[in-house]
């Protein structure tokens, strides 16, 4: 701060010499006091919005140093400035400015997720098998209902995960195979190509993302509870206002990675067709009853109704902030987006995932679960209903108009973290700040 100056006036103008970027300071969030032997030293930490272009002015050493501005992505900078003491024997100077900017940032993301999530839910397990929770907010801010630890959540795409488990449990009874096209199977519909063709896109290739389907623009979203319900078939031909193109193969199978939620209806299609019941009792069946989950169900309008009278369910809110009608949205798509828990129930699915791994569950066999882990050879940042995170760590991210959540294992230590929300944040969890608050969820 200059001589005369505010804590406002100094951020509007050393933000514009540093960056050329004009600001106008909304909130300060943090003030951070160091003490030494003979000084105190106060940083301020604001919130501000761009309001247009300067002039960048850099200091002659700064230009001597080759210094200039670079935006990096926020949980980039936070890992940045998170190898603070790496540095403790090179430059205290230096070690002492990434520690004090990497409090700031994750300050400053506490501070971002309650802006942003009415609601947040959070379970850990370490890997000794302990596990912790925490809470914040509202599930339902109109009816003003706090979120607990037993407040159920949407997962969205979450359930991709879920799906990928069954699939390998009737892959492991011999009731399917997923190397086989999953033409082989379907009786009342068929995956084509354009050109009326079987598409030959197998079991594997739908759990990867690699069938060749291309999802049409603005889909899968959108149905309101009080809507006409929408036949899953009808979805996979593209005939409703919840997806107007149908699903084809439009690629050769294993040529491309396309992230695809069409891709889930046809698997979805699948084990009804196979089992002979709808989706959401095969998933009940396969995984939610042997574990005793009480509180986790995919959201046919019948459990939707039956789980609002016995359990909280979080009402959802859009990108706006408003809340959605009906509190939850209609999700024909259940095995691309229907599921619903909570953290300390995903939990629960998660360390029999981990006891799989290393060939300990009764539920799932370890090839099954290995399986799952494995790599795509040509597409190697997805596994089966799951892409792949840091060394031995596999990563499910759910983002829906009702909701954002993240669920992280490491399926060798059985280190797991779940993040659930009930907002749209109109911006991907490395963004929102759930894959920030998944990493420090040991923490809290």
């Amino acid at each position: 701060m200059e001589d005369g100056e505010t804590p406002e006036e100094c951020v509007v103008r050393e933000v514009c010499e540093e960056t050329g970027m004009i600001v106008r300071p909304k909130e300060q969030f943090l003030t951070i006091y160091e003490y030494y032997e003979e000084y105190r030293y106060t940083s301020h930490y604001f919130v501000c919005e761009v309001t247009g272009e300067g002039k960048l002015h850099l200091t002659d050493e700064e230009k001597r140093r080759g210094l200039v501005p670079e935006w990096l992505p926020l949980q980039e900078a936070i890992d940045l400035f998170s190898k603070h003491e790496s540095y403790a024997e090179v430059s205290e100077e230096k070690r002492g400015s990434y520690q004090r900017e990497y409090m700031a940032l994750s300050e400053y993301m506490k501070y971002r997720l309650r802006q942003t999530f009415p609601g947040i839910s959070l379970a850990y397990a370490d890997a000794s098998g302990s596990t912790k929770s925490w809470c914040y907010g509202s599930a339902d801010r109109e009816e003003n209902i706090p979120v607990d630890e037993n407040t159920i959540f949407p997962a969205n795409s979450i359930s991709k995960f879920i799906t990928a488990i069954c699939v390998m449990r009737k892959n492991e009874q011999g009731v399917l195979d997923i190397e086989r096209p999953v033409d082989h199977y379907l009786r009342r519909w068929k995956l084509v190509t354009p050109a009326g063709a079987e598409s030959g896109a197998a079991i594997r290739d739908l759990l990867c993302h690699t069938a060749g389907i291309t999802d049409g623009e603005d889909a899968f979203y959108g149905l309101r509870r009080n809507d006409p319900p929408v036949a899953l078939i009808d979805v996979l031909e593209g005939r409703t206002s919840y997806n107007k193109k149908p699903a084809r193969g439009e690629n050769a199978p294993g040529t491309v990675f396309e992230y695809s939620d069409a891709g889930y209806c046809v698997l979805q299609l699948l084990l009804e067709e196979l089992a002979q019941k709808p989706f959401d009792d095969v998933a009940k069946e396969l995984l939610f009853d042997p574990l005793d989950l009480r509180s986790t169900f995919f959201a046919s309008p019948e459990n939707v109704a039956f789980y609002e009278k016995e359990h909280v369910m979080a009402a959802g809110y859009d990108e706006n902030g408003r809340a959605i009608p009906g509190k939850y949205p209609q999700v024909p798509d259940l095995a691309a987006s229907g599921l619903w828990s909570t953290p300390k129930e995903l939990l629960v699915i998660a360390k029999e995932f981990v006891k799989a791994c290393s060939g300990k569950s009764s539920l799932l066999r370890e090839t099954s679960a290995l399986e799952i882990t494995r790599a795509n050879a040509k597409f190697p940042w997805t596994g089966l209903g799951v892409f792949m995170g840091g060394e031995n760590e596999i990563i499910s991210r759910g983002w829906g108009e009702n909701g954002q959540s993240i669920l992280k294992i490491n399926y060798v230590t059985g280190e797991t973290a779940v993040v659930m929300t009930n907002r749209d944040p109109g911006a991907d969890q490395s963004e929102s700040g759930l894959e920030w608050l998944a990493g420090e969820g040991r923490n809290l």
